[in-house]
């Protein structure tokens, strides 16, 4: 028996540490790429990365040990790492596929219970769901939204005694996955296959098996299996370990049929669809992507490399957008020279209201900094005097670009709860852990008003710490004041910032 499990653990890329000391624990697999026009960069590249060990559970993420490559070539670009749950691409589309033939009955209340639970209840609104139960016939049904089956899944047996119809159900599967829609039509989807079973199929075919995972694979379907046999017959697995192997997919064994033993099952089934990493890039305009081969390598304690993927043609939504850039789904266009001037001369009046409360700010800092302690500058930084706290002043152009159409300047951040979310700055941004921030950071190491931007009317941007407890640093140096430059790193308190001007 233990020969059996040790020959399915090398077929899936399960194995434990004494089975065999030079065979990695994890793995990291690119599930997908999308590329579109951005307004800050010339492209915004999202990679959807599953870092995993090799029994499914998710693996944590270090960015510095993080590397892209495009054919042969390491492309260094600023980057942020989200989570796919967070994403506005989180489409997805599953089919879950269960067994449940006579040897079933009991187990399939518990599975139903952790399915609806652990893993149903967690899942986007955007997510379509079908339920497929196979005995010695498969099983029918069609994709629909998540939310009505929330909180009242039920999976009913059908007694059947035979040998289950496995493959003919994953058949069905593959061609509902195939036929799932999108709105808007063609935008990328995510598509899974979830197989609950023991792995026997009536019809014997090792090759069926193998290419039924090899078609998964390239239509981009990931099949993650849970085997659980009521009888502990375990060679039939194998077939499952096929399925996930072939297709990139994952495996995953339950050995007791209890509440618990599902519940944790699912649970990591969960983190593995909701909490994919999602690594996005941001490119220079004469970045050249689009054709080109990807993957990714992780460093450091943990070293592996990712699978490739062919980046797709930069699009929005998976619709074209030739001329300007996407955001929210929708491309946008930049604003068209000429025109009417009405609203350049409007620009001109709040500019020169601007420059007058810059002047009056600048004023009244001179007046309190000759009352309180100086700062000693940092050798061989320009430091430029702060404004006095300045209010943001509202847009009177189309949002994300400035007066001069140079996009606004902006904070993504690198850590913390918000990574990955982006905040176009404004003349007298501030950070701190004082509430009306306009960054509110809440640890132990961010003073109340920590750090303030001041940026003049061509975006330009200098950053000043505000005489902070921990210092405010950028790419590692602590600084009073400082001109930003693209991609420039900050640190304040226990959070990471990425400066972006493109």
């Amino acid at each position: 028996m233990l020969r059996i499990f040790v020959a399915l653990a090398v077929l899936t890329g399960i194995a434990r540490a004494d089975d065999d000391a030079t065979r990695p624990s994890f793995r990291a697999v690119v599930d997908r790429v999308d590329l579109e026009p951005s307004s800050l960069t010339g492209m915004r590249l999202r990679v959807y990365l599953s870092f995993l060990s090799l029994q499914g559970q998710k693996l944590d993420l270090d960015p510095k040990n993080v590397k892209l490559f495009l054919g042969p070539t390491e492309k260094k670009a600023p980057f942020a790492v989200g989570e796919y749950g967070s994403t506005s691409g989180s489409e997805t589309a599953i089919v879950f596929v269960v067994q449940a033939g006579a040897d079933y009955t009991e187990a399939l209340p518990l599975i139903a219970d952790a399915l609806d639970h652990e893993v149903l209840a967690a899942l986007s609104d955007k997510t379509q769901v079908a339920v497929l139960t196979y005995g010695e016939s498969p099983g029918t049904g069609k994709l629909g939204p998540v939310k009505p089956l929330r909180g009242k899944l039920a999976i009913g047996g059908d007694a059947s005694p035979g040998d289950p119809a496995l493959l003919d159900t994953v058949d069905k599967a593959l061609r509902l996955l195939k036929n799932a829609k999108t709105e808007p039509e063609g935008k990328p989807i995510r598509k899974l296959i979830v197989v609950i079973g023991d792995g026997r199929d009536k019809s014997g075919d090792k090759d069926r098996i193998t290419r039924a995972g090899q078609r998964a694979g390239k239509e981009g379907v990931r099949i993650h299996t849970i085997a659980y046999s009521p009888s502990d017959n375990r060679r039939p697995m194998l077939a499952l370990g096929e399925l996930s192997k072939r297709s990139l997919g994952t495996l995953r064994w339950v050995r007791k049929d209890t509440a618990d033993s599902w519940k944790a099952t699912f649970d990591q089934l969960r983190d593995e669809i909701d909490k994919q990493y999602v690594l996005t890039y941001f490119l220079d305009p004469g970045d050249e992507a689009a054709g080109r081969k990807l993957h990714v390598t992780m460093t450091g304690r943990l070293e592996v490399a990712s699978n490739e993927l062919k980046v797709p043609d930069a699009s929005c939504a998976g619709a074209a957008c030739d001329v300007g850039y996407c955001a929210d789904d929708h491309c946008l266009t930049y604003r068209a020279e000429g025109g009417g001037h009405w609203w350049k001369w409007l620009l001109t009046i709040g500019g020169g209201v601007v420059g007058l409360l810059v002047l009056l700010g600048f004023i009244g800092y001179l007046m309190q900094r000759k009352q309180r302690p100086q700062t000693p500058a940092v050798p061989g930084q320009p430091v430029v005097a702060p404004p006095a706290k300045a209010k943001a002043q509202a847009p009177v152009v189309q949002p994300g670009l400035l007066p001069n159409g140079r996009p606004i300047p902006a904070f993504l951040i690198m850590s913390g709860p918000r990574t990955g979310e982006r905040l176009l700055l404004h003349n007298g941004f501030l950070v701190g852990k004082q509430p009306g921030c306009h960054l509110l950071i809440e640890d132990g190491y961010t003073s109340s008003q920590h750090a303030q931007v001041y940026m003049d009317g061509e975006g330009n941007v200098t950053l000043f710490d505000r005489q902070s407890t921990n210092g405010t640093f950028v790419n590692g140096n602590r600084i009073t004041a400082l001109p930003l430059q693209h991609g420039a790193s900050i640190r304040i308190g226990s959070t990471e910032l990425r400066f972006l001007a493109q």
